[in-house]
């Protein structure tokens, strides 16, 4: 049987270790699977949360252990329960800021996406919003088009807004259906190697027009002169 008297300092920081990689990979599996499904994961931010987890849960806590047992101390039971303690603690956090920051609506508007987390969406516009779009998904990013508002006065709320830092794809009381708007994002899309060979052509052109157009000015002035 397994007891505190048993183990050494690197036996029990090796027990605690292999512990908090298992409840790291679940936490991973869940970001993965549900809240940040690639490529939300990148576009999200989720790269950071990873290193924060790894390095407070999976790393902090074994080598807290690894400094503080020792089998003969008397409250060396008190010590690890702290450990631990600081340590569920420190995951309920992370995982609670992780939820919040969760993707919740990808959004089409006019011209580009828009990846709006939970904690981004205006509480007052989704109590006024239709379903679905009436509560934050758990599952993924829900796709979603929007209506701007013809009435002058939703119009002058929201450059107020926008004034204020708050944009239209954070308001769910406008979004509309994927559908309704998805000919216009295939109208206006481009495959991302086309856009990349676009931008290296148009830069080209620039340069080449340039010289052409210092070329003509040398061959005006020399006209000129002779």
């Amino acid at each position: 049987m397994l007891t505190l008297a048993s183990l050494n300092r690197w036996k029990a920081a090796g027990i605690h270790l292999t512990a908090s990689a298992l409840v790291g990979a679940l936490v991973l599996a869940l970001m993965l699977g549900l809240w940040y499904r690639p490529p939300f994961f990148e576009a999200a931010g989720g790269s950071g949360l990873i290193v924060l987890l790894i390095g407070v849960d999976v790393v902090l806590g074994p080598l807290m252990t690894l400094i503080v047992f020792n089998p003969a101390k008397k409250n060396l039971r008190f010590d690890l329960m702290a450990i631990v303690f600081f340590q569920v603690a420190a995951l309920i956090y992370g995982l609670t800021i992780m939820s919040l920051a969760r993707p919740a609506y990808l959004v089409y508007t006019k011209d580009r996406f828009d990846l709006v987390a939970a904690n981004e969406i205006d509480r007052d516009s989704l109590a006024k919003a239709k379903a679905p779009f009436d509560d934050l998904p758990w599952t993924g990013p829900r796709l979603a088009g929007v209506r701007f508002p013809t009435d002058p006065v939703e119009q002058q709320k929201l450059v107020m807004g926008a004034i204020a830092g708050s944009d239209i794809s954070q308001l769910p009381q406008y979004f509309i259906p994927y559908d309704d708007v998805e000919p216009v994002t295939a109208m206006r899309s481009h495959p991302l190697a086309c856009t990349a060979a676009s931008i290296a052509a148009a830069a080209e052109g620039s340069f080449a027009r340039s010289c052409a157009s210092g070329c003509e000015r040398i061959a005006v002035t020399g006209s000129t002169s002779s």
